[in-house]
C-alpha cells in the first residue's frame, strides 16, 4: 500500500485483516491521513455495525515484521485512527510493547485494543487525543512493566488529553505497570495542558480486584495545572495517584473500592483544587501493607512539599484499615493530611462510617524535616460515625478501643495556627476533635 498525505484509508466492518499493518508515511498539518472504517457501497458508514478487525501477528516487535501498527523511533505524525479494532494477544515478553506508538498530532479514538501487555503509548510527543476506546490489556508475564495508556517524555511536552477511555487491567506485569500513566523522567520537566477525563480503569467485569496488587488506575508524575476530572477507578491498589507538579485539578472522580487510597498526592505538589470526588469503600485484604483511605495527601519530601491544597465537597466514606505500619486505629481514614503536609483548607466534605478518624492530620513527629506543620482550616465539614469500631490490633483479633477514636484528629500539628470550626459531629465517636498535645496553635470554635 502507497500511504499518501491527505488520504483516507478504510475497511469494511465485518472484515478481519490479518497480517503486518504499517502506516508508511506521516501526513500534514494541512493534509492529515485518516484509516478508519466504512459499511456501505458507497463508503458512507454505519457505526452500528462491528469494527473491522485487525489482527497483528505477535513477534518481532518492529512492524516491518508485523507486530506493531507503528512502533517506538517508526512514529507517524497527523494521523487520525478511528473506529477500528486492533488485536495482538501474542506480543512478546518485553518491557514497553505496545499495540501502537502514536506521533504529534495524532488522534487514536473510538477503537478497541486487545493486547497481553501495552495498549496506546506517547512518547515525548505533543498534541495528542486518545479518546473513547476500550483497552483489555496487560496480561503478560510478572517481569516486565507494561501500561494500557503510558505518556511519558525526558522533556517538556504539551496538550495531551485522555478522554472517555475505558482500561480493563488484566492484572500482568510489575508492580509499575499501571492503567494509565503519565510522567516525566526529570524533575524540570512537566506535562503541560494534560487532561485526564471520563475514563474509567478497573479489572475486567466480574473481577473485584486486580490481581497485580500493586497497579494504580491513574498515575500521573510532573502535570503541570493538570485536569483529571470524572475518572471512575475500582479494583486497583490506588484509584489516582499524583507526584508532583503545581495548581492541578481533581475533581468528580469516583475512586471507590481500591485496596489502598481513593486519591493520593505526594511529592512536590501544591495548590490543587481536589473537589467532589467520592472515595467510598476503599481499603482491600490482599496485603497486609493496604492502608484503606478515602484521599491521602502526603509531604513526605519535606516542609512545604505538598502544601496550599484546596479539599472541598468531597464524599469520604466506609473506608477500612486492612494494613499500615501500625494497626492501632489510626488508619482507615476518610481524610489524611499527613507527613508534614501544611496549609490546606479542607471544608464541606461528607465523611462518615470509616474506621479510622473522619480527618486525620499528622505533622510526622519529625521538627528538623517538618518545620512548620500548621496553616490548616477544617471547617464546616459533616462527620458522621467515625472511628466508632476502631480497636487496637484489629487484624490479630484484637478487640481493646483505639484511643484515637475522634471525627477529627490531630497528631504533631505545630507552626502556624490551625482552625477546627463549624464541623458537625454525630454517631457513637467518643471524641469529636482528639489532639495530643502539640496543639498550642490549634482552635476549636462552633463545632457541634
Amino acid at each position: 500500500m502507497s500511504w499518501t498525505p491527505g488520504h483516507t484509508y478504510l475497511q469494511k466492518r465485518g472484515t478481519t485483516y490479518s497480517g503486518v499493518f504499517r502506516v508508511g508515511a506521516s501526513g500534514t498539518a494541512a493534509q492529515r491521513i485518516t484509516i478508519g472504517a466504512y459499511y456501505k457501497s458507497n463508503g458512507d458508514d454505519d457505526p452500528t455495525q462491528p469494527k473491522p478487525v485487525i489482527i497483528l501477528p505477535g513477534a518481532p516487535t518492529t512492524p516491518a515484521a508485523g507486530a506493531s501498527i507503528a512502533a517506538l523511533n517508526q512514529e507517524r505524525d497527523f494521523i487520525t485512527y478511528r473506529n477500528l479494532d486492533i488485536r495482538n494477544t501474542a506480543l512478546p515478553e518485553a518491557a514497553g510493547v505496545a499495540i501502537i506508538w502514536l506521533g504529534n498530532n495524532c488522534v487514536f479514538e473510538n477503537n478497541n485494543v486487545t493486547s497481553n501487555c501495552g495498549g496506546v503509548y506517547v512518547y515525548t510527543k505533543n498534541h495528542v487525543t486518545v479518546s473513547g476506546c476500550l483497552l483489555d490489556v496487560i496480561s503478560n508475564g510478572p517481569s516486565y512493566g507494561n501500561q494500557g495508556i503510558l505518556v511519558a517524555a525526558n522533556t517538556t511536552i504539551d496538550d495531551l488529553r485522555l478522554l472517555n477511555n475505558t482500561v480493563r487491567h488484566r492484572g500482568g506485569g510489575t508492580s509499575g505497570s499501571h492503567g494509565i500513566r503519565c510522567e516525566t523522567y526529570n524533575s524540570s520537566s512537566f506535562l503541560t495542558h494534560l487532561v485526564i477525563s471520563g475514563n474509567r480503569v478497573s479489572p475486567p467485569p466480574g473481577i473485584a480486584y486486580c490481581m497485580n496488587g500493586s497497579a494504580m488506575g491513574v498515575f500521573l508524575i510532573q502535570g503541570s495545572a493538570a485536569r483529571l476530572d470524572n475518572n471512575t477507578v475500582t479494583g486497583m491498589l490506588v484509584g489516582i495517584f499524583i507526584n508532583g507538579g503545581d495548581g492541578s485539578y481533581v475533581g468528580n472522580n469516583n475512586c471507590s473500592n481500591n485496596m489502598n487510597f481513593g486519591i493520593h498526592i505526594s511529592g512536590f505538589a501544591k495548590s490543587y483544587i481536589i473537589e467532589r470526588n467520592t472515595c467510598n469503600s476503599n481499603g482491600g485484604t490482599l496485603s497486609t501493607t493496604y492502608y484503606g483511605r478515602g484521599i491521602e495527601l502526603s509531604s513526605a519530601k519535606g516542609q512545604d512539599a505538598v502544601s496550599g491544597h484546596t479539599i472541598r465537597y468531597n464524599t469520604c466514606r466506609f473506608n477500612y484499615n486492612y494494613g499500615g505500619p501500625l494497626d492501632n486505629g489510626s488508619e482507615g481514614v476518610g481524610i489524611g493530611i499527613d507527613d508534614g503536609t501544611n496549609r490546606c483548607s479542607v471544608y464541606g466534605n461528607i465523611v462518615s462510617n470509616n474506621e479510622g478518624n473522619g480527618i486525620q492530620v499528622y505533622g510526622g513527629g519529625d521538627r528538623a524535616k517538618w518545620t512548620d506543620t500548621g496553616g490548616h482550616t477544617i471547617n464546616a465539614n459533616k462527620m458522621d460515625s467515625n472511628c466508632s469500631f476502631s480497636v487496637m490490633n484489629r487484624r490479630s483479633g484484637g478487640k481493646t478501643p483505639s484511643q484515637f477514636q475522634a471525627h477529627i484528629a490531630l497528631a504533631y500539628v505545630y507552626g502556624k495556627p490551625t482552625v477546627v470550626s463549624n464541623n458537625t459531629f454525630s454517631g457513637k465517636t467518643p471524641m469529636g476533635v482528639y489532639t495530643d498535645g502539640t496543639d498550642a496553635n490549634i482552635s476549636t470554635v462552633g463545632n457541634i
